[in-house]
């Protein structure tokens, strides 16, 4: 398949979303966060991230694994400061997202109403949203009143065309 989504979130506005606090871990003002990127070095020290009604917040200490950072924010010290941010999301400009993608990445924004069509071209619908399932990304197609799901795995999405406005794809019962 080659490109990869750089972030899972889908947003009204100019923002993505990049991640979820999930709430308090330990004493010291630290939050776990359910990323929602696939941007190495989000949630870096020094990151300034856009929490939705609260602002922008900045990470001043990270660790933990990639996948389930754990971090601390500017002027949060303690467990109790923290508690109010629990499920908060945390938001950039879209634009930054894309100058830190490498080439031939793609947002899931951008795959929200591409057709959907075989390797012999029959259409098999329109991506309607897309979730993340276990660890692969889902499309969610919109195949004539019914729903399709295909995993982004490299043997069922066989290309990706956002200018282009399609995605080529084998559905499941097509590769046994």
């Amino acid at each position: 398949m080659g490109q990869r989504s750089t972030s899972r979130s889908i947003s009204d506005d100019d923002t993505l979303v990049v991640g979820q606090i999930r709430g308090p871990h330990g004493l010291r003002g630290e939050v776990r966060i359910d990323p929602r990127t696939d941007i190495p070095g989000r949630f870096a020290r020094g990151a300034i991230l856009e929490c939705d009604g609260v602002g922008p917040l900045k990470i001043v200490a990270r660790r933990g694994a990639q996948s389930e950072p754990i971090v601390r924010f500017e002027s949060y010290d303690t467990r109790e400061a923290v508690e109010a941010l629990k499920d908060r999301y945390l938001r950039v400009h879209s634009s930054d997202t894309r100058s830190r993608a490498g080439p031939g990445a793609f947002l899931w924004r951008d795959l929200v109403g591409l057709d959907v069509v075989t390797p012999d071209g029959i259409t098999l619908g329109t991506v309607r949203d897309l979730i993340r399932a276990g660890g692969a990304d889902v499309l969610v197609i919109e195949a004539g009143g019914k729903e399709l799901l295909l995993p982004m795995i490299g043997s069922v999405v066989r290309s990706i065309d956002v200018g282009a406005g399609r995605i080529v794809a084998t559905p499941l019962e097509e590769l046994g």
